[in-house]
């Protein structure tokens, strides 16, 4: 009597563990920085892998990324070699380890070195570099310039001297990054210092941040598999076009956009305005570099409401698109035989790109790099968002 006792005991235990592994499995996820209500990219993914593996490629998915490894770091295909600023004064770029490491040379001698551990930038133009000091992300001295294959002296640093001293602060990352949490610290010089909560950091523009939080629309679509609607869950097609053009605006409305608190509270679907204390530029010249907002909404194009930023953008693809797909979006409004003044053998060169043309790419008039061993600075082009005829340009 006393072993079947033992054997069913055994058995209702042994089910009640196999209930238990079977909930966990399908409640219980790492829990997510930004709060309960946030359900993480890899919860997306699992449902919408198609989806996902396209936008693993997609420059905001890889604005921002943590080398954890030689690998990763090996994957941006950096080559060694040295920054010359003058004749006593260079930074290594070295492989220690299977690490990837900015080193300062002195005289000579070797001064400081520092890992890479973090990358800005997907690769299209360059990448910024930053190595985590204690809890600050701090900028290190070069960038690379991916279509040039060439080192450079990250913008705005001193021109003869290598500086491993600006903090990647959050304003950065809320462009730059999904979420972090800030803390402020006072040093013992009484100066105020903003550090970030260790673990919050998640890098890249990940699908929660254009979606808003999902961890509802989760629940929901898991327990009812088969309604194939979206539920609880922002589609941005769907939104006014002022909402859209706010939800990529809060990134791309330039350096000067201000707000009381941090724009990682917006949620697509609000309005910039609603930020407490918002301003923005309201120059009449905006900088090709960022200002794509202001530029897009000063072309014709979009005043009479037939462009906007997905009429040309795919959100969730490579992006890496030709210029003759561009153009056929142009022709989709417009005659399919432009400039009907110009020699046939002219058109037939235009054809496929109207895009050069209307949409030049032109300095930034904030950002220049500095190359090794000279004082001479690359300028850094970025094709313009406003859409116009350039007289410059006319034949």
């Amino acid at each position: 009597m006393g072993q079947r006792r033992l054997v069913l005991f055994l058995f209702l235990m042994s089910s009640l563990l196999v209930v238990i592994v079977q909930c966990t499995q399908t409640k219980v996820k790492v829990p997510d920085s930004r709060g309960p209500a946030y359900a993480g990219s890899a919860t997306c993914v699992s449902c919408h892998k198609a989806v996902g593996d396209s936008y693993a490629h997609n420059a905001h998915f890889n604005t921002s990324r943590a080398l954890n490894g030689a690998a990763a770091t090996d994957s941006l295909g950096l080559p060694e070699g040295e920054f010359v600023f003058n004749e006593k004064t260079k930074v290594g770029l070295e492989k220690r380890n299977n690490t990837f490491y900015q080193v300062a040379y002195i005289n000579g001698k070797e001064a400081k070195a520092e890992k890479i551990d973090f990358v800005f930038g997907s690769g299209h133009s360059a990448y910024t570099f930053a190595f985590w000091y204690d809890n600050q992300l701090m900028q290190m001295p070069l960038n690379y310039l991916t279509q040039e294959h060439q080192w450079v002296n990250s913008p705005g640093y001193p021109e003869e001297q290598i500086y491993f001293g600006r903090p990647i602060i959050a304003r950065c990352l809320e462009c730059h990054s999904s979420s972090v949490d800030k803390k402020l610290i006072q040093t013992a010089d009484l100066k105020i210092e903003e550090q970030f909560v260790n673990g919050s950091l998640i890098a890249g523009i990940d699908c929660e941040r254009c979606h808003g939080p999902a961890v509802k629309h989760v629940e929901f679509h898991q327990e009812n598999p088969e309604v194939k609607e979206a539920k609880y869950m922002v589609n941005y097609k769907s939104l006014p076009l002022a909402r859209r053009i706010d939800a990529c605006g809060v990134c791309h409305s330039g350096v000067e956009l201000q707000s009381l608190t941090s724009t990682f509270t917006f949620k697509p679907g609000d309005t910039l305005k609603s930020l407490p204390q918002y301003s923005t530029y309201t120059g009449q010249d905006p900088d090709v570099h960022g200002y794509q907002t202001q530029l897009l909404e000063a072309s014709a194009c979009f005043k009479v409401g037939k462009t906007e930023c997905i009429s040309c953008h795919d959100i969730h693809g490579e992006q890496k698109v030709s210029l003759t797909v561009y153009s056929n979006q142009c022709k989709s409004c417009h005659d399919q035989t432009p400039h009907p003044t110009l020699a046939a053998k002219d058109r037939a060169i235009i054809a496929d790109n109207c895009i050069d043309c209307h949409m030049p790419k032109k300095a930034s008039g904030t950002i220049g790099f500095q190359v090794s061993n000279s004082k001479d600075k690359i300028p850094y082009t970025v094709r313009t968002h406003r859409i116009a005829v350039y007289k410059d340009l006319v034949r």
